[in-house]
């Protein structure tokens, strides 16, 4: 094992090897394996609505309309979030599986639909695979700790499943899970991970020999509400201590990153996130605030 540095070290290189623009860990560029079953189902919905629609106009009676609702509620499922219609049923205040189990609710909402857009037959590919390119961040809740898993692997860290497994590994990672949740790690690790958010898991657990380490991964490319809460979080774990030894890793990747670890500008808010992160550090040696290079670094150095 190398020797370990201080935790402003690993700062200063995170500091000094800004995150990529393009992280091939979260990019999803392919086609969705499933596009054809998109598009088949947003076709049939349209068939389904014109159908509707035509029969309607031509005054049919209510009983033979209905049937086509009743099919139209049937095959909106699994591949349906990508069609116009469910697209509208969200901008009616709905979601697509409460207008497809309440008959009243779905009729009310095609209705809206007839007069309020424009329906035809046509399925563009390019369309319907632009809304499943728009709702891509919805996969990138596990690529930070699956990023940092490989990151491990690549020195010698090895993924590992349960108890029995961590406990003999010199050089091991786990993910908490059912069987490492907060009830067993506090137990088995003598730790208290104290957060304000009293049942609170984080993402990793490092072991490499004596060392333990836990680890919260983030990625963000935006500031805003729900980043800023995120960005507290992290520097909450920062300035969590055990009596045991046991180190907190705040893991921050992504162009936010990129700014926050800038050495000026970009208004109070951030200037205010820097000063904590700086005082944290300085007061818990044994934590560290790192993005890839830093946390690159600092696994070399463990192994």
């Amino acid at each position: 094992m190398k020797k370990i540095q201080n935790n402003l070290h690993y700062f200063e290189i995170s500091k000094n090897n800004q995150e990529k623009l393009l992280d091939n860990f979260y990019v999803f560029d392919e086609k969705h394996p499933d596009l054809n079953k998109y598009i088949k189902n947003t076709k049939e919905i349209k068939n389904l609505l014109i159908t509707i629609r035509t029969l309607q106009s031509k005054k049919e009676k209510s009983a033979v309309i209905d049937k086509y609702f009743l099919e139209l509620s049937k095959i909106i499922g699994k591949y349906s979030n990508c069609s116009e219609f469910a697209c509208f049923v969200n901008a009616c205040d709905n979601i697509i599986n409460e207008a497809k189990n309440e008959m009243n609710l779905l009729k009310k909402i095609t209705e809206k639909y007839f007069t309020k857009r424009v329906l035809n037959e046509i399925v563009p590919e390019e369309w319907v695979q632009a809304i499943l390119d728009a709702n891509s961040s919805r996969k990138k809740g596990k690529c930070g700790e699956n990023k940092l898993i490989h990151i491990l692997e690549k020195r010698g860290f090895k993924e590992v499943f349960d108890w029995d497994d961590f406990l003999k590994a010199d050089y091991c990672v786990v993910k908490f899970s059912k069987k490492f949740s907060l009830k067993n790690v506090r137990k088995n690790l003598d730790v208290k991970i104290k957060t304000k958010k009293q049942n609170k898991t984080l993402d990793l657990i490092i072991k490499a020999k004596s060392e333990t380490l836990l680890c919260e991964a983030k990625h963000l490319n935006t500031s805003g509400g729900g980043q800023d809460k995120q960005i507290s979080e992290l520097i909450e774990i920062l300035g969590l201590t055990e009596k045991n030894g046991v180190s907190y890793i705040s893991f921050l990747d992504g162009k936010y990153s990129n700014i926050l670890l800038s050495d000026s500008g970009h208004g109070d808010k951030i200037t205010t996130q820097r000063k904590e992160i700086k005082k944290f550090l300085n007061n818990n040696p044994d934590n560290y605030w790192v993005n890839t290079a830093g946390f690159t670094s600092l696994i070399s150095d463990l192994k």
